[in-house]
């Protein structure tokens, strides 16, 4: 929905508009846009909802991002939302839909959020980016110890890596596998689309914090912000480990105030939470990967590599053409965005599935960062914006971006399912193997108790977030 109220400003008195403005709306003029009479509003007071404001107000033009959200609407979108200046401007769920109220699986986009805490843990001293992991685990070999945070962070840790592996590590002891996972590259030379490795960071928060790795969460992050821990939903693996990988469930509207966060270069209502360092470096490719952060998705690459599976691709352009190049997001599977785009002041949160399957290329259609139908709403947002010289236009359909079959060839199937290296981790033999963990038991645990423990820890989460919902 577009918000349509009408401003009460006399032409002759833009002081006094302006007073009634703040009195009866909650938002201020913006020093750097007050010759287009733009708007600001401040953050929300603990969990109330963002302040309102009409998109001409905020230097959007109405038309232009209302075709924009019904675009987004006709591909799939449960929730599509958008911030200017802190304001909400455009909303297409309402805020009693479904939608709105019940928290959303992220899929990948947990690993951005993983990201923001552990910026948080580094604000606060507990670590820092460069610290080796042996500082963590001593346990480590030299060559494994030798791993830094960062290297896990923008995923050039070297590891050897296919997905038959890491789905099997979530049925074991993700950090010990990784702990004794084989090297494929020299550390950082390399981007690969890891998931159990990253279970290293919320094991080092803990370590560096004392406190489990949600608790400090919602202490650190999500209270400041005035999200409350009844509003999201963050799943464990077997070991009971948070699932950063792709286990985070939250309300757009929440997942809207980390894109803000992050736009607010880490302050939230004259708080410092998160160090401007910390959000610049995360922001900031690599040279492994164009398009790639500290677990965030860039457009500032000329070129990015994608998390094609069963291996990754590289494709020769930046990732969402047609919109800024200082864009970036927490990009999950299927759609989910909460996308920050510092020069136009913007935060923009997506959530739903694909509008359609391209069944000639089902994982472009399915990968949220290569959609082009996600690439061009975003286009579409950002070019409705009148107060800023748009960035050169580009069409994201124009580009051939096709991932492939699934198994193409027997270096696909490889990659998918290697046998020594899934044996390694479920039946705790050869090379890479962790001692004393198989499916069957790990640590002494057997497999059955640890699988009450991780479901009654999801049930207390999912009820306690029904019962937010329903009131």
């Amino acid at each position: 929905m577009i918000f349509r109220r009408r401003r009460v400003l006399s032409l002759l008195a833009q002081a006094v508009g302006f007073a009634c403005a703040t009195a009866l709306f909650g938002v201020v003029p913006v020093s750097a846009n007050a010759e287009s009479g733009a708007f600001a509003c401040t953050e929300p007071a603990g969990d109330q909802g963002y302040q309102r404001a009409e998109p001409a107000d905020l230097g959007l033009d109405p038309t232009a991002l209302a075709d924009a959200l019904s675009f987004g609407a006709r591909k799939g979108g449960f929730a599509i939302q958008v911030y200017r200046h802190g304001c909400l401007t455009a909303d297409y769920a309402p805020d009693n839909a479904l939608a709105a109220v019940l928290p959303t699986p992220l899929a990948s986009s947990s690993k951005g959020v993983a990201s923001v805490a552990v910026g948080r843990a580094i604000t606060l001293g507990k670590f820092g980016l460069d610290d080796p992991l042996r500082t963590f685990f001593p346990q480590a070999d030299e060559r494994h110890g030798a791993l830094t945070v960062r290297q896990v962070l923008n995923q050039t840790t070297g590891l050897e890596f296919s997905w038959g592996t890491d789905i099997a590590a979530i049925t074991t002891d993700e950090v010990a596998e990784a702990l004794h996972r084989p090297f494929a590259y020299e550390p950082g030379s390399t981007f690969q689309y890891s998931q159990s490795v990253l279970e290293l960071l919320p094991r080092i928060v803990e370590i560096s914090t004392g406190q489990d790795f949600q608790d400090f969460v919602q202490e650190q992050v999500m209270a400041p912000l005035g999200i409350p821990r009844d509003h999201w939903i963050w799943l464990r693996d077997r070991h009971g480990d948070t699932a950063v990988h792709g286990g985070l469930a939250m309300r757009p509207a929440d997942f809207a105030r980390l894109g803000q966060l992050m736009l607010q270069r880490g302050v939230w209502r004259g708080q410092r939470l998160i160090d401007d360092s910390y959000i610049r470096q995360a922001a900031e490719p690599t040279a492994a990967n164009g398009g790639y952060g500290f677990l965030f998705w860039l457009n500032a690459g000329d070129s990015y590599k994608t998390a094609t599976v069963p291996m990754a691709k590289v494709f020769p352009h930046n990732m969402f053409p047609g919109s800024p190049r200082d864009m970036y997001s927490f990009v999950g599977a299927l759609g989910q965005f909460s996308v920050v785009v510092p020069s136009l002041d913007m935060v923009i949160v997506r959530t739903g599935i694909p509008g359609s399957i391209d069944l000639t290329n089902t994982q472009t259609s399915l990968a949220a960062e290569s959609n082009p139908d996600n690439k061009e709403l975003l286009r579409r947002i950002t070019r409705a914006v009148t107060d800023v010289p748009a960035v050169p236009d580009d069409d994201p359909y124009r580009y051939d971006d096709s991932f492939g079959p699934l198994i193409g060839s027997p270096a696909d199937l490889a990659a998918w399912a290697d046998p020594t290296a899934i044996a390694a981790v479920l039946l705790g033999y050869g090379p890479g193997s962790v001692p004393d963990c198989t499916l069957i038991s790990c640590d002494g645990r057997p497999l059955t108790a640890d699988l009450a423990a991780q479901l009654s820890d999801t049930l207390r989460q999912v009820t306690l977030a029904a019962l937010a919902a329903n009131r």
